[in-house]
């Protein structure tokens, strides 16, 4: 699902009419044409006052093709991935929420969070007592990261969430009067929250075994979907209530945890070592949680399929070839290649994120025709080969493919520090 791969709600063209926004589509298409210009300075200049247009100039910069020369090839890519990598910085933040008032009614302010920051937040059915839909809040939030402001609403309401419901949102539901404060035992970095969920020790009375695990709630921003989440041991540190480093089991191994396209939360695993009795809190836990996180969306558009043979089209760190439209019998073979220039191992067999997708026929009435399945063809470090397949009544004559896929994969840490750890 394309919703699925968006980063949402990160970059608008702001309030400007329909006016301003001829004239900027204008000025774009201008600075583009001058990409090609006879002199350096020239060229060089417009590449400079595109990239000084900001994000917004995304969907107004054309994708380039075998007739593209070299030099505006070149120019735009650079503009391109400067402006996907605003998006990615601003996609690495918090959203920020900023909402003031009195006894609120608790319906309105998940609604403003969710249009200021395109997360959308939930009551889960039969979880939430009409009580406790109809609470009103008192709310003090200047730019205050979402998981912030969420957690203070929610802990004034008496909630809570569960992180693993059925729809991509934050499904909110009501919470025992001993569930802790959520804002109290949280970790927050961009858009993710960690809190410690469990502390498992075991000691085996009848052999030299012994075993502590840290489990970590990780939520992220439903606007997002991470493609993989890492945890290198090597970067955790954790330390007891004696001020001493305790031992990490297998220090140099490398956990990743699966990640399912719709989830808004996964669980995490850390190994230690048992310390002695007498240690009784682990005071410190700090780590950096590597992240895949897929960039802004672009749409890629093939026409005359019929004659179409390996006609390639870029945007940003992308590239979308169509090899080749063939009939099978009775299926339509639509055989794609996608190529980033760094999928710092996105691709990797065990991740299916790709496959999601949006690939689909559509007819001169602009409604999709999906397809009926796909083959995978070639897969490489950076690339994959994807057959879709189509059951049509004739040829795809005047039909147009639409490929939809992230323009970069973005490769980035996030730090975490959870104090004050009991331990059983």
């Amino acid at each position: 699902m394309l919703s699925s791969m968006l980063l949402v709600g990160l970059v608008v063209l702001g309030q400007a009419g329909p006016a301003a926004e001829d004239d900027l589509r204008l000025e774009v298409r201008s600075l583009v044409r001058q990409l090609d210009a006879p002199q350096l300075g020239q060229r060089e200049a417009a590449e400079k006052e595109l990239t000084a247009l900001g994000p917004k100039v995304l969907d107004l910069l054309p994708q380039t093709t075998d007739r593209t020369s070299a030099e505006v090839k070149l120019r735009l890519g650079r503009v391109r991935q400067k402006l996907q990598r605003m998006v990615a910085e601003s996609a690495a933040k918090g959203s920020p929420v900023t909402l003031r008032g009195e006894a609120l009614p608790l319906c309105d302010v998940f609604a403003t969070i969710q249009e200021q920051t395109g997360n959308k937040v939930v009551f889960l059915p039969g979880r939430v007592a009409p009580e406790q839909r109809d609470r009103k809040v008192n709310v003090d939030f200047d730019e205050m990261p979402f998981w912030q402001a969420l957690d203070r609403v929610l802990d004034q309401a008496e909630l809570t969430v569960y992180p693993f419901g059925e729809e991509r949102a934050i499904s909110v539901v009501g919470r025992t009067g001993t569930h802790a404060a959520r804002s109290a035992g949280a970790s927050y970095s961009g858009p993710f929250r960690f809190e410690p969920a469990r502390v498992i020790a075991r000691r085996e009375l009848r052999e030299p075994a012994e075993s502590l695990q840290v489990v970590l709630e990780i939520a992220w921003e439903p606007r997002l979907a991470p493609i993989s989440l890492k945890q290198r041991l090597a970067e955790l540190e954790v330390v007891d209530d004696r001020g001493q480093t305790l031992d990490i089991d297998a220090r140099q191994a490398v956990l990743e945890v699966p990640v399912n396209p719709e989830a808004t939360a996964v669980e995490l695993t850390l190994p230690l070592v048992l310390p002695s009795r007498d240690v009784k809190e682990i005071a410190l836990l700090k780590g950096t949680l590597r992240a895949l996180l897929p960039g802004r969306v672009e749409t890629f558009r093939f026409d005359d399929l019929i004659k179409a043979r390996n006609v390639d089209k870029q945007a940003a760190g992308v590239a979308v070839t169509l090899e080749q439209v063939r009939r099978n019998e009775a299926i339509w073979e639509v055989r794609v290649r996608v190529r980033f220039d760094r999928a710092s191992g996105a691709l990797e067999s065990h991740r299916g994120w790709i496959f999601n997708n949006p690939a689909y026929l559509e007819g001169p009435d602009g409604k999709p025709i999906p397809n009926d399945g796909f083959e995978t063809t070639r897969r490489t470090e950076d690339e994959l080969g994807i057959a879709y397949l189509f059951e049509l009544e004739g040829p795809p004559a005047g039909l147009t493919f639409v490929y939809k896929t992230p323009g970069t994969i973005i490769a980035t840490g996030f730090d975490y520090e959870i104090k004050g750890l009991k331990l059983p």
